[in-house]
């Protein structure tokens, strides 16, 4: 309980003041555009009526909403949409106080661990969702399972990652562009390093950025930051400083940071050859940025797979209306046609095995010539390692990174951006355990 309410008051601090991705002020709709299911109501279950309310820091919820009231008209979704930078300070007074709490909520795969191993979440199997884990892929419900195996969350979606590369680069320098031939070329990071050298001497970057391959490093370590209460500082990730500042020194990315102008713009560019980015770096980077692109992107995998980011949704334990809250939470993250619709729609990679497994045997995407992301990623989602999230990955990702990067600029010998990492993830929890 003591770490737990040290976990608490640090979120609260790191949300109230870091500033996210995420600007959308607090909303509340009780409607949107949606993903249609063609599944009818059981003709033998009760008329369910009643309000839930749900707090997200999204809006994609809200894209199910028209769909899962075609099966229960009679059923009141109001989502509230708070920014994530706010969302761990505003709900976790809410959720012990209880008061006008939320029957279901989110919570973002920097901070679900928190979520999931807190007393907030009600256990899953109260409502028999074993009857459909199956069909969830392992790592989506690995994540919203407690430390006593307790399944307390699930998503919608998965965040298998790629390279995303050009075609046209691809073919020039390597002499193909098959997305089989390429990733057998990136095989190890070795090889990745070699294919950077080859690109330079063509005149272009390799990566956009070199920050974006701590997506995949992230799968490529043995241990979690946190075990024991003791801090973790996988080897792998010592050696991925070293990395990164070899492609910083050599020139093999833009030195950029994500999200900036300089990165979206290599979409379009024509010295830059991949993106190291999960799913919705595909749906929200590559695809609506590639105009005269069109046609030129493919999807390779690296060195290893890997996965990074997601949703995950829990019922509120002392919610009221927990069998309504149930009907949404299953219709959601659990309904194939459901999560096929949505697909189709936003293009998400999705949750059920089912759902993806079908999306894989339709026409491929435009932007990567043909090729079908879903039996791309089907692909990978098989593959990923061990779930090694924890409660405290969110700020602590971002204490190794900062690190990493004033290492990679000369600010701070290797030695001291570790002992800097150190400090600063002592200051964050100083419960834990640092050697």
């Amino acid at each position: 309980m003591k770490r737990l309410m040290t976990l608490l008051l640090v979120f609260t601090l790191l949300f109230s003041i870091t500033a996210c991705a995420s600007t959308a002020p607090e909303q509340p709709t009780t409607g949107s555009e949606v993903a249609e299911s063609t599944v009818a109501p059981d003709t033998d279950e009760k008329p369910l009526s009643g309000k839930i309310k749900i707090w997200s820091s999204g809006e994609e919820l809200g894209r199910f909403v028209e769909g899962f009231n075609k099966i229960y008209p009679d059923i009141t979704v109001e989502i509230t949409v708070v920014p994530n930078a706010d969302f761990i300070a505003k709900l976790t007074p809410t959720l012990s106080s209880g008061q006008d709490a939320p029957d279901l909520f989110t919570g973002e795969s920097d901070y679900v661990k928190y979520l999931v191993d807190s007393p907030f979440w009600d256990d899953l199997s109260n409502y028999g969702v074993e009857t459909y884990t199956p069909d969830v892929w392992d790592y989506v419900l690995s994540v919203g399972t407690d430390n006593t195996g307790v399944i307390k969350a699930l998503s919608w979606q998965a965040s298998p990652g790629s390279i995303m590369y050009r075609r046209d680069m691809a073919k020039r320098v390597l002499g193909t562009d098959d997305p089989t031939e390429v990733s057998a070329l990136l095989s190890s990071y070795d090889k990745m390093m070699s294919v950077a050298a080859t690109m330079k001497e063509n005149g272009i970057k390799m990566f956009a950025s070199w920050q974006d391959l701590m997506n995949m490093q992230f799968s490529n370590r043995t241990e979690p930051w946190v075990k024991d209460n003791k801090l973790i500082i996988d080897d792998s990730m010592l050696n991925f400083m070293d990395m990164a500042k070899t492609i910083s020194e050599n020139g093999y990315d833009l030195n950029s940071d994500p999200w900036s102008g300089e990165w979206f713009g290599a979409v379009e560019g024509e010295d830059t050859f991949c993106y190291v980015l999960p799913t919705w770096g595909y749906q929200f980077v590559v695809k609506p940025s590639a105009v005269k692109t069109m046609g030129q992107w493919a999807l390779a995998e690296g060195p290893v797979p890997y996965v990074k980011g997601g949703t995950w949704l829990g019922i509120y334990k002392q919610s009221q209306n927990k069998e309504l809250a149930w009907k949404f939470l299953e219709y959601v993250c659990l309904n194939t046609e459901a999560q096929q619709d949505y697909a189709k729609e936003y293009g998400e990679y999705v949750s059920l095995k089912s759902a993806d497994q079908s999306l894989a045997k339709d026409k491929g995407e435009d932007v990567l010539n043909g090729q079908n992301l879903y039996a791309f990623f089907n692909d990978q989602m098989s593959k990923i390692p061990n779930d090694f999230v924890t409660a405290y990955d969110g700020q602590i990702n971002t204490a190794f990174l900062s690190a990493t990067k004033a290492y990679v600029s000369g600010a701070l010998t290797k030695d001291e951006a570790i002992q800097t990492f150190k400090d600063d993830v002592a200051t964050a929890y100083p419960d834990l355990i640092i050697e």
